[in-house]
């Protein structure tokens, strides 16, 4: 009986060991497994981590009050700060006030519907504006409800530009179609009227003031009839075929155009105009057009009180002439630079320009092969002084000596 007895518990406790064995193996594997799963999870975060902070995209957590919860480095950089600098912190303390409070009315919507959202808005960094478009996400936890609100938002600033001068590139070919029309309908009379003006001019003597009269309608006849002429080569936009000039006898000729006008508004004017330059490509009465443009824009600039410097000179690039018009105005702000050239673009108040100045004298510049650029400042500094200066390198007329 006691053999049999000692026997069984022999029985039950390597049955009890095997199963210790067995739970213990299991627990091993188990906790294997739960390591492996954990590294994978930590693997798979550092992935996601790592492809958010390596994304030029604007990625950012806010609570229902508007302060950061996350942000990605590139978010943090763009505004020259870190992550930790903005964590807590509301909105305003990146975006402006006005900007904060349309974000802030979006997240609370967000909040309230659980639904995604879209929108566009401007950040300023200094002086550079960028356009981002953004699109606000709930976050939610296991029941459902709203934790946190999750932006992703990209730099459209590009595609706004893109957009502009498609309106742009409308707006002109509709200006073409009616400056066509308007030229040929106007046409028509200016001839009537220059015919008639001569007729009458052989019945008058050329020392009497009623020849004198019709001289001045016949002047201005012809003027009107050179601005039509202008119209409808805007139309055409023709390429022409390229012609040389000297670049210093255009701008003589135009100062004696204006230089009455800038004494008058007290502008000083300074020229340096090298000799022995090489004739240029582009039509005489075109450059004299652009540069006619620039001089007026300049004295606008100084509001009758001011120097405005205009220098030639060759270029350091070869086969290339340089010409500088420079003023010492209120200058133009640093976000406006970019656009000055675009059509219809003006600071100018309502009534005192277009906006097509720049945009045609750029683009009988780019006819000719050559550049114009611009740099202004508003406020006088360390690096340049306050002013507008614009340079423009026009290509040297091949086969064509210098000038004397």
């Amino acid at each position: 009986m006691f053999w049999v007895l000692c026997t069984s518990i022999a029985f039950i406790v390597t049955g009890i060991g095997a199963v210790l064995l067995y739970e213990e193996k299991r627990v091993r594997s188990l906790r294997q497994q739960v390591a492996g799963k954990t590294e994978e999870l930590k693997k798979s975060e550092e992935k996601y981590r790592s492809l958010i902070e390596s994304t030029e995209d604007f990625i950012f957590t806010v609570d229902k009050s508007g302060r950061f919860q996350s942000l990605n480095n590139f978010t943090a950089n763009f505004f020259g700060g870190t992550p930790s600098q903005f964590l807590g912190k509301p909105l305003s303390v990146l975006f402006s006030e006005e900007v904060a409070s349309q974000q802030l009315k979006l997240i609370r919507m967000v909040f309230r519907f659980g639904k995604s959202v879209r929108d566009e808005f401007m950040v300023k960094t200094g002086e550079h504006y960028t356009w981002l478009s953004a699109n606000l996400m709930p976050l939610k936890d296991e029941q459902e409800r709203v934790v946190s609100v999750l932006c992703i938002a990209r730099d459209i600033t590009e595609n706004k530009k893109l957009e502009s001068q498609l309106i742009n590139t409308e707006k002109l070919a509709s200006m073409g179609t009616l400056a066509a029309g308007v030229a040929h309908e106007l046409n028509n009379p200016l001839g009537v009227m220059l015919g008639f003006t001569d007729l009458l001019l052989e019945k008058f003597d050329k020392e009497s003031q009623n020849y004198q009269d019709l001289k001045t309608i016949e002047r201005h006849s012809l003027h009107c009839k050179q601005v039509v002429e202008n119209l409808l080569s805007f139309a055409r936009q023709g390429e022409g075929e390229s012609e040389s000039c000297d670049i210093n006898e255009a701008i003589n000729e135009i100062i004696g155009v204006v230089e009455h006008s800038l004494e008058m508004n007290n502008v000083e004017l300074r020229m340096e105009l090298a000799s022995g330059l090489p004739r240029v490509k582009g039509d005489l009465r075109q450059m004299q057009q652009v540069f006619l443009n620039l001089i007026n824009n300049a004295a606008a600039a100084m509001k009758g009180e001011g120097m405005l410097e205009i220098k030639t000179a060759p270029d350091a690039g070869p086969g290339k002439v340089r010409v500088t018009v420079r003023d010492n105005g209120h200058g133009i702000k640093e976000e406006h630079v970019e656009n000055i050239f675009d059509p219809f673009f003006t600071t100018k108040s309502e009534g005192e320009g277009t906006g097509l100045g720049l945009f045609v004298s750029h683009g009988i510049v780019t006819k000719y092969e050559g550049t114009i650029t611009c740099e202004s400042s508003t406020e006088d500094g360390h690096r340049r002084p306050r002013g507008t200066t614009f340079t423009v390198l026009l290509r040297a007329k091949k086969g064509m000596g210098h000038e004397g």
